[in-house]
């Protein structure tokens, strides 16, 4: 897979065959770290994992804004 590096604009190939949902892959110029995830559709995709964290951080608090509902319904 080619990717183009929204930093710095760097193009890279990533073998993403070879790759697993959760690696890490640096860019090669600016050493920002894409992540792979995979899609609704099981398609193995990259995103930056600043965007990846900030996408988990939103689902953990809804899952604690949850847990706290739960816990103060008795």
């Amino acid at each position: 897979m080619k990717k183009l590096c929204s930093e710095c604009k760097a193009r890279f190939e990533v073998p993403i065959d070879d790759m697993e949902e959760g690696d890490a892959i640096p860019c090669p110029e600016c050493n920002l770290e894409y992540t792979i995830i995979a899609d609704k559709k099981g398609v193995l995709k990259l995103i930056e994992s600043k965007t990846f964290e900030m996408e988990e951080e939103e689902e953990d608090s809804e899952e604690d804004s949850d847990a706290e509902e739960d816990y103060d319904s008795d």
